[in-house]
């Protein structure tokens, strides 16, 4: 059971990676990290 639950935090930390990436996509129209730089601040 606790397998299931430790699955099923890394599916959602997963989803959660897509979709800052898509975000950041959106936004600055290119994925190229060293421009995420500009969401620290």
């Amino acid at each position: 059971m606790f397998a299931l639950f430790i699955i099923t935090v890394a599916a959602a930390e997963v989803g959660v990676g897509l979709a800052i990436l898509l975000l950041l996509y959106r936004n600055r129209q290119s994925v190229d990290l060293s421009e995420a730089d500009l969401m620290k601040g």
